[in-house]
C-alpha cells in the first residue's frame, strides 16, 4: 500500500499474515551509481524499515532492484558522510574562498547532500566488504 506523501521516511508499507514493513524507495536513471539522500535518512532506522534502491534501465529493460536494511544505510550514510566533510574540495568554488580547513568542514558537515553507495568508488574500512551486488534482488530480506 502507498503511503500519503506527507509520511516521513516511508512510501510503501507492506504487509504479510502478521509481519509488517516499511518501504523508503530511491531511484535513479540508467548509468548512474549514486542515490540521492539527505540528512533525514541518517536518522531514520528501523528493523521493520527497508530501502529499495531502484535503477532504472532502458524502456525494454527491467530495472535492477536492491533492498538493503535501514540500520545499514544510516551508518552508511553518516560515517561516508562525515569521511567527506573531512575532505579538500576537488574543485575550488567560491564558497570556499579564503575559507580555513576547519571552516570548509563545518559548512560541509551542514550540508544536506548524500549518497548511497559510495561517491568516491572506494569504501571506508568498516565498509569494506559491502558490495551493492550482494544485495541485488534480495527479496527474502523483506520475509
Amino acid at each position: 500500500m502507498p503511503t500519503i506523501r506527507n509520511t516521513r521516511g516511508i512510501d510503501i508499507i507492506a504487509s504479510k499474515e502478521n509481519k509488517t514493513i516499511n518501504i523508503q524507495v530511491k531511484t535513479n536513471s540508467y548509468g548512474k551509481t549514486k542515490y540521492p539522500l539527505s540528512e533525514e535518512n541518517e536518522n531514520l532506522v528501523s528493523d521493520r524499515l527497508y530501502y529499495v534502491f531502484v535503477t532504472l534501465k532502458e524502456r525494454t529493460e527491467r530495472p535492477e532492484f536492491y533492498i538493503v536494511p535501514s540500520k545499514f544505510v544510516a551508518d552508511y550514510v553518516k560515517k561516508t558522510h562525515e569521511h567527506w566533510a573531512t575532505l579538500p574540495p576537488k574543485v575550488q568554488k567560491e564558497t570556499y574562498e579564503g575559507a580555513s580547513k576547519d571552516e570548509i568542514v563545518s559548512k560541509r558537515r551542514k550540508s544536506k547532500l548524500r549518497r548511497f553507495p559510495n561517491y568516491v568508488g572506494e569504501m571506508l574500512t568498516e565498509f569494506k566488504d559491502f558490495k551493492i551486488n550482494n544485495y541485488r534482488d534480495r527479496w527474502d530480506l523483506l520475509e
